[in-house]
């Protein structure tokens, strides 16, 4: 009876120690998901931000290109006008390219800030790995 007694100890210690391998083993296994899942997400996410920034960079030349060429055009146009309605050429000069900046300078604003916003709506932060590390967590806890 005591062979017995010692088989089954040995037995329950064999199982406990293979166990504890198995949960270590899927732990190991757990973590390089998570690690794995969070270099996937953070990727996704500089890919959002680099497009993005791409977008703003365009809006910026967009901006300086409209500024240039409306600034030529609007202020040639406008001082001919100007001074055919009689105002005097010396305001004409200063009046018109003064519209013409705040005007193509609104336009060049609004693309620029369009992609701010969406730029602030990205988090940087893995919100996937964080919720699966919890659920992870919650795992562990229960094995144990």
């Amino acid at each position: 009876m005591n062979l017995v007694d010692e088989r089954t100890v040995y037995f329950e210690q064999e199982s406990i120690t293979d166990l504890v391998k198995e949960l270590r083993d899927e732990t190991i296994n757990m973590v390089r998901q998570q690690i794995e899942l969070a270099k996937t997400e953070t990727s996704e996410k500089v890919s959002s931000l680099g497009s993005n920034a791409a977008s703003i960079s365009a809006g910026g030349a967009v901006l300086y290109a409209g500024f240039l060429f409306l600034l030529a055009g609007i202020t040639f146009l406008g001082y001919v006008v100007l001074t055919t309605l009689g105002l005097s050429p010396a305001i004409s000069l200063w009046l018109m390219p003064l519209i013409t900046g705040i005007i193509v300078s609104l336009i060049g604003w609004s693309m620029i800030s369009g992609s701010m916003k969406k730029i602030k709506r990205i988090s940087i932060l893995p919100e996937k790995t964080a919720h699966s590390i919890k659920e992870d967590q919650k795992w562990i806890r229960r094995k144990l």
